[in-house]
């Protein structure tokens, strides 16, 4: 029997970027930093995650770029924070888009390009 031990279950390539990112989600308007990005998904950096299937509304900016892209999206999976400053967790919530534009996918797949290249 093979096992594949943390096997990444992705479909789109993540890569790292850092930006802000303005969220909310049942009355809770939050601002944070996204810290990596796919076109299905994204890292939001948090002490503070939300609950996994939590619905979230999101808008940001991404670097070089003028457009705002506003998305629906999921908590798919959560890193909690951990009071352990002696190592680095990095606490946050991978979110699931939902229902980007083409306009939006299309500003995005563009960023994940020109960042992937360099």
């Amino acid at each position: 029997m093979v096992m594949t031990v943390g096997k990444d279950k992705r479909e789109s390539k993540r890569v790292p970027i850092k930006f802000q990112v303005d969220f909310h989600s049942d009355g809770h308007f939050l601002i944070e930093y996204a810290t990596n990005i796919s076109e299905q998904g994204i890292f939001i950096q948090t002490n503070q995650p939300m609950k996994k299937g939590t619905r979230v509304e999101l808008e940001f900016s991404l670097p070089d770029s003028k457009l705002k892209i506003k998305a629906l999206g999921t908590v798919a999976w959560v890193n909690p924070y951990r009071n352990n400053p002696e190592k680095d967790y990095n606490p946050g919530m991978g979110i699931q888009f939902e229902n980007l534009s083409d306009i939006d996918r299309e500003t995005l797949l563009n960023c994940i390009k020109k960042v992937a290249v360099l």
